[in-house]
């Protein structure tokens, strides 16, 4: 059969045992390999979006991710189930530790921005709590950005170590990662490890138009992401989207002078 993905993917996803996972969940490899978006976030370690799967005690849609075990040619492979919507009075566990309440807050805090195609979206403001959190791991205290992985509504975390090691090379030097055509800066890669949500200015859409937005680094998906912050909605309410849109410089009018000018409106048409 020929896939759609490239012989570098194939060779990476080749190390599954996808007969085990065909027996197991009913999960085919000709299935993943004709998805190039499944197989590329499986093939780099990250959670996949929803794929069905069943068994004789499961049918539904679930998430994949895979990653390579010591000593072993065979990369392992998580089947991620969705859970329940995560809400503010839920208490949130990674590793089976408690997180603290403003790191629950931040992580289920939702807002609204204006898409690339002009239409309003609603979905959650940040792609991580914001900071990094401390956890014992194996007697060993280690810090870690937390985020939750949308499709499956899965806690996940990433250890900041790592995180540093994705945006920095061994010497301390950023590698060269960005995003819409922007490079991040040292001093940009350092807020994005400690989990702010930094600005990147400069950025070009396909249409080849320039926009400005804020992104974070997302530990469920393992990469920077495009985020939206709740104050962020200040700056749409002034004409101007700096999320995921082009800079619309249409100036809006206050508030109060709409009102007066349509009371202005009434008294003529009476």
């Amino acid at each position: 059969m020929d896939y759609k993905i490239s012989e570098e993917l194939q060779k990476k996803l080749d190390n599954i045992n996808w007969e085990s996972l065909n027996e197991k969940y009913g999960i085919n490899k000709d299935y993943v390999y004709s998805n190039p978006s499944i197989a590329s976030q499986l093939a780099y370690g990250q959670p996949t979006d929803l794929i069905p799967a069943r068994n004789n005690e499961f049918s539904g849609m679930v998430s994949l991710r895979a990653y390579p075990v010591q000593d072993s040619p065979e990369w392992k492979v998580k089947v991620i189930t969705m859970e329940q919507e995560k809400t503010r009075h839920d208490t949130l566990t990674l590793y089976n530790q408690p997180l603290p309440d403003r790191v629950r807050d931040a992580l289920v805090a939702k807002t609204d921005w204006i898409g690339n195609d002009g239409k309003k979206k609603y979905g959650m403001a940040n792609a991580n709590a914001g900071e990094p959190v401390n956890l014992t791991i194996d007697g060993r205290e280690q810090q870690f950005l937390v985020s939750i992985h949308q499709p499956t509504n899965t806690v996940m975390g990433m250890s900041v170590d790592q995180v540093k090691a994705h945006l920095f090379d061994k010497d301390g030097n950023v590698r060269g990662r960005g995003m819409y055509g922007v490079q991040f800066t040292p001093e940009q890669a350092r807020g994005l490890a400690e989990g702010h949500a930094v600005r990147l200015d400069g950025c070009r859409n396909k249409e080849g138009q320039t926009f400005s937005c804020y992104v974070q680094f997302d530990a469920a998906q393992r990469q920077v992401v495009a985020c939206h912050p709740a104050w962020l909605k200040e700056a749409q309410k002034t004409g101007t989207d700096l999320g995921l849109g082009q800079q619309n410089k249409q100036e809006k009018k206050p508030l109060k002078e709409v009102k007066q000018e349509k009371k202005k409106a009434a008294q003529v048409k009476r």
